[in-house]
């Protein structure tokens, strides 16, 4: 993913880390990050933002995807 250009991105980019931080400690770095973000939006873009990550999360991107 490219650097986040808003708070909804960066939402999704931190709620993705925290899922797959090496260690707890990072993992709740993310959430703390993911917290702040999620206090600039709605309800329903934070959802959003929660169901976007999963999927990103469920079907992580091929390794040629990026050519």
């Amino acid at each position: 993913m490219n650097k986040p250009t808003n708070d909804y991105e960066a939402l999704c980019l931190a709620l993705e880390l925290a899922v797959t931080a090496p260690n707890e400690e990072k993992s709740a770095q993310a959430l703390e990050m993911a917290e702040g973000f999620a206090s600039n939006l709605t309800e329903i873009e934070v959802g959003r933002a929660k169901r976007q990550a999963e999927q990103t999360l469920s079907n992580p991107p091929k390794e040629n995807d990026h050519e």
